[in-house]
């Protein structure tokens, strides 16, 4: 045996030996001689050397060589010591030396005879070999024989072990030899056997093991933190075994998924099989019903697919890499297909489901392929609707999901607002507080998306106030829970708990509606009914902006979110529901151009610097053309030019003034000059009251023409006294229209006291006492602001020097005669007397909360004022 042992690593050898048909069963019987060690050493080297050829290979296992050497594997001992150069073989403890020198031997000869050894150029691969080695030694044994030195193989071979990819004891080695001695009992009548028969063979200890990927996975399953030799075959297999378990019955079309011993398929019905075999009722028992077995089977599908789940949820968490294999769509379509499968009390499926989706999201690439199919993402919204026990799972996808357009899509036009506000206004089941802040956060969220968060937002304003939807567009989702389930009145929202309940009901009405039509498949789009809304009680309260107009004006200093918004929001409504007066009076409330031109110059006052804004945004010709518009319109209807002259006077006997009976078109007129005065504040809008163009009206005619209006001429006085400010780059272009109109010689007009006075504007003005000082110390200071270093300055100042009324007022101190606040008071002059105690008007600028009524100014021994004393 030595010698064929030698001559067997010489390449000639090999055909010479094929030649001699009865030698190679020969060189393998030559590994019975148990009392002989070296004639076993000698024919294990020899078929380890003959091995070289797929032709030896072949003539080896013909030869039963298998059954010869896997019975030497087992005989290790990894205690044994070294051999001792002294003690020769078969004596004493070198007899178990000898067995472990054989095992080593053994395991070398196997792995040259499979190719399985990694020298190709020398060894060929053989299949037969390898998967009868796979099936006997299980897949990940006989992967070992790989290694150089087979001594780790050999300890696991014989001891006991249960790891995630090995299960090994002595159950598994007494049916491996007892199939060793079948076989060998079972030769063909020619003495040769065929290998591929023993790819049948099956433990029956391994039988109720699911073998999924070379992973035993109820072991895996109780050490999750175990390293898989290879973890991306593993998440393979798992996803293909869950594919044919959604797919198929697991004794239908099995045929199909067999491909080698590892197919899940083929594994997952040996285990089946194991399990149905060692059941005595499924045995043909005749008291036990075909469909009682069904349902066995079928419960043992659903615990096998359980298992499979959860092996891939701990193998993603311990793996995040393996997400980008299912960034592929039919990777990741099982996993929604699980959705499906019937769950049973204990299987929770689709909470592990949803689990690994979780797990998921962090991986870019796999965010798209969920969001591709759309109908994956309407699953996951309708589960919120119908499946209480997912909802949790089902939010922290949806909201891993939420940046992207395809949710925010289908949220709004799908329905998934419905199923999400049903969570965030339970009617009357009781939702954790946990999970309505989730699904706060996750409508937060949509909005905020920037390609259709829009679109989620228009939606949700059809249910709930815009207030509501601001709440839920900051965040976070617990004050937005906190918000709806108290009461508040402030000018951004209106909420009651009745409010809440109603839309509740609505909602829970309409998501039952909308999950029964979109089962039966007719529901595409959807789009929210016109009465679906919590809103009913403030349907006609006046909002812009979503801020309630009337409530504003009862708190102006509320700190509103978006101030602009509401700016931009008051003007365009203003502007339209001026026009609108001029077509169909009957159709429009003739209050709301009042109501909201107070809220304008409210919230000019309390925040002067979004007056820039609106010269910025191009609203000021806008006003100008139609004070001028309103201007025209009343002078026509009254066919009245003169300048304070008015149709309908009653007297006053109590302070001897003629009180005018104001029409709705002057109160327009007027509502537009307080929104003009206000603007003429901001340096940015009077510069752009002074750009003209074709076409368009001047801005100081106008205001010179507002100066005889009832009720206007302290508003318009002081509008031209801030539009000339010395800060105005635009100054000269207003002084030249001034003095191109003859505004001069008008305000010298208002100062005259003499009685018949050349334009003796004064007695005409029906002003009481104290506005008469007012408007003369206003014009005083118009004029002033005139004559001030500019172009057009020499001309006023030789019109002023050559009028006597002006030498008697240019160096007097004028603002004696104004309320002590004037000065610094926001709404100016012209607001505090329309705040007085006598304003008639009900829609004037409101008053600084703190601010007493105008006084009446102190007696003075002026000589303006005497004039107006012998006047009267």
């Amino acid at each position: 045996m030595r010698t064929f042992s030698v001559l067997s690593q010489f390449e000639a050898a090999g055909s010479e030996i094929l030649e001699f048909s009865g030698l190679v069963p020969d060189i393998v019987h030559g590994t019975e001689f148990e009392l002989l060690p070296g004639a076993v050493d000698a024919a294990l080297q020899s078929i380890a050397n003959v091995s070289v050829s797929s032709e030896l290979q072949d003539a080896l296992l013909r030869a039963d060589v298998l059954w010869y050497l896997l019975p030497l594997l087992l005989q290790y001992d990894a205690t044994a010591e070294e051999p001792d150069a002294t003690e020769s073989h078969g004596v004493g403890a070198s007899v178990q030396i000898a067995k472990n020198m054989h095992a080593i031997r053994a395991a070398q000869a196997l792995s040259r005879l499979s190719g399985l050894c990694g020298d190709e150029s020398s060894t060929p691969y053989n299949r037969a070999a390898a998967n009868a080695l796979r099936v006997l030694l299980t897949p990940k044994l006989s992967s070992m024989l790989r290694d150089q030195l087979p001594k780790d193989l050999l300890s696991k071979l014989n001891a006991n072990l249960e790891s995630p990819e090995i299960i090994w004891n002595s159950s598994t080695r007494g049916e491996l030899l007892k199939f060793v001695d079948q076989q060998r009992a079972a030769q063909g009548p020619d003495g040769s056997y065929d290998i591929r028969d023993s790819h049948d063979f099956a433990y029956k200890a391994l039988s109720k093991e699911l073998f999924i990927g070379n992973v035993y996975l109820r072991v895996y399953n109780d050490q999750p933190e175990f390293e898989i030799s290879e973890p991306e075959a593993f998440c393979v297999a798992l996803v293909d075994f869950i594919s044919y378990v959604v797919h198929n019955h697991p004794f239908e079309d099995a045929d199909q998924y067999v491909d080698g011993i590892s197919s899940p398929a083929q594994n997952y019905e040996d285990a089946v099989d194991g399990f149905v075999s060692e059941q005595p009722v499924l045995d043909n028992s005749s008291t036990i019903s075909e469909e009682q077995v069904v349902g066995k089977e079928e419960a043992e599908l659903v615990r096998s697919l359980r298992s499979a789940l959860i092996s891939l949820q701990n193998l993603l968490t311990n793996n995040p890499n393996l997400a980008s294999i299912f960034s592929n769509k039919d990777k990741l379509l099982p996993l929604f297909e699980c959705f499906s499968v019937p769950e049973t009390s204990n299987s929770n499926i689709p909470q592990l489901c949803l689990g690994v989706l979780s797990l998921l999201t962090a991986h870019a690439p796999c965010l798209q392929a969920m969001v591709a199919d759309g109908s994956s993402l309407l699953v996951l919204l309708q589960m919120l609707h119908s499946s209480p026990s997912c909802r949790e799972g089902a939010l922290h996808v949806l909201y891993a999901l939420a940046s992207t357009p395809e949710l925010a899509w289908a949220a709004a036009k799908h329905g998934g607002v419905v199923y999400i506000l049903e969570l965030l206004l339970p009617l009357k089941e009781e939702i954790p507080l946990q999970q309505r802040a989730m699904a706060a956060s996750l409508l937060g969220k949509l909005v905020g998306q920037p390609m259709h968060g829009p679109r989620v937002a228009i939606t949700l304003a059809r249910f709930l106030p815009d207030g509501l939807v601001s709440v839920i567009r900051d965040g976070p989702g617990e004050a937005v829970v906190v918000a709806l389930e108290q009461t508040t009145e402030t000018p951004e929202l209106v909420w009651t708990p009745a409010m809440a309940a109603s839309l509740s009901a609505q909602i829970s009405t309409m998501a039952s509606e909308l999950y029964r039509e979109q089962v039966k498949g007719r529901v595409v789009d959807w789009d929210v009914p016109e009465q679906a809304s919590g809103q009913q009680e403030m349907r006609d309260e006046p909002q812009v902006g979503g801020i309630y107009v009337r409530l504003f004006l009862k708190d102006p200093k509320f700190p509103l979110r978006n101030p602009k918004r509401f700016l931009e929001g008051l003007l365009d409504q203003y502007l339209s529901s001026i026009a609108a007066t001029h077509y169909d009076t009957q159709a429009v409330d003739p209050e709301l151009p009042l109501l909201l031109s107070a809220a304008l110059v409210s919230l000019l006052r309390v925040h002067p610097a979004l007056a820039d804004h609106v010269g910025y945004l191009g609203y000021v010709p806008k006003l100008v053309a139609a004070v001028a518009f309103e201007g025209r319109r009343e002078t026509m209807s009254s066919g009245d030019a003169n300048i304070g002259k008015n149709a309908d006077k009653t007297y006053d006997p109590d302070n001897g003034s003629t009180e005018h009976t104001q029409t709705p078109q002057e109160r327009v007129r007027l509502s537009c000059l307080r929104v003009l005065h206000q603007l003429a504040a901001s340096t940015t809008c009077a510069e752009a009251m002074a750009a003209t163009s074709v076409g368009t009206p001047q801005v100081v005619p106008l205001l010179m023409k507002a100066i005889g209006w009832q009720g206007g001429s302290i508003l318009a006085l002081e509008t031209l006294k801030r539009v000339v400010v010395a800060g105005n780059r635009a100054r000269d272009a207003l002084v030249a229209q001034g003095l191109k109109v003859g505004l001069v010689e008008v305000l010298l007009g208002l100062l005259d006291w003499r009685a018949g006075g050349r334009n003796g504007f004064c007695s005409q003005m029906n002003w009481n006492e104290s506005e008469a000082s007012i408007g003369r110390v206003l014009a005083i200071e118009v004029l002033h602001a005139f004559a001030t270093e500019g172009a057009h300055c020499t001309k006023v100042r030789e019109i002023l020097n050559n009028s006597d009324v002006w030498s008697a007022y240019k160096d007097q101190r004028h603002d004696l005669f104004l309320p002590s606040n004037a000065q610094s008071a926001a709404a100016g002059i012209a607001g505090l007397i329309e705040n007085s105690s006598s304003s008639r008007l009900t829609y004037a600028l409101t008053a600084p909360p703190l601010q007493s009524s105008t006084s009446r100014p102190p007696p003075s021994s002026t000589s303006d004022f005497h004039g107006k004393q012998e006047l009267s």
